[in-house]
């Protein structure tokens, strides 16, 4: 797997041996996020939700997002992620990983940060987006202007409003859906 955009495209990730309850974010995806999220990304801060390896917070800050905060819950993967962000000589400064379940990684979170761009890909059809995003929407971590996008497969439903959040955008490329939510 590589970075395909921005500063550190074309560089190698470290991905890990075994891909056992590891679904990692394509290329095409990554590049359509990156595009999505071009004219706001410089300096913006990131959060990303169920972030396994962290491909696609470490694709935003290959294109000039300021900082990325990642929350996973499996220790191995939090490794990786701190990894390939040391591999690709990302300063300390300009991330944060949390190795904790989504939940509590929020409550960690609140009131801490404000985030420009949220992206969340939990494990496909287990329908957590909407609790996702409804705990989100309980938290201080967004303001007017931030962009959510929640990632998941083809089959598996969201709502047109979830808490305070709107739907805004839904594009399938496969078998997978990217949706974006603002206030």
């Amino acid at each position: 797997m590589k970075v395909i955009t921005g500063e550190f495209k074309n560089r190698s990730l470290i991905v890990p041996k075994t891909r056992q309850n590891i679904r990692m974010t394509t290329g095409l995806i990554r590049k359509v996020i990156a595009d999505k999220c071009h004219l706001k990304i410089k300096g913006a801060l990131i959060l990303e939700l169920y972030a396994g390896i962290g491909s696609v917070g470490i694709e935003l800050l290959s294109n000039a997002a300021g900082k990325a905060v990642f929350v996973e819950i499996v220790p191995k993967h939090c490794q990786i992620i701190r990894k390939n962000l040391e591999k690709l000589s990302i300063i300390k400064d300009r991330y944060s990983i949390i190795n904790n379940s989504v939940e509590k990684g929020l409550n960690r979170l609140h009131k801490k940060y404000c985030f420009d761009f949220i992206y969340l890909d939990p494990p496909y059809r287990e329908n957590l987006i909407t609790t996702t995003l409804l705990n989100i929407s309980k938290k201080n971590i967004y303001n007017k202007n931030t962009i959510i996008i929640a990632e998941h497969h083809y089959k598996e439903k969201t709502e047109e409003n979830i808490g305070k959040f709107k739907k805004t955008d839904s594009r399938k490329y496969g078998m997978t859906v990217l949706d974006f939510f603002k206030l």
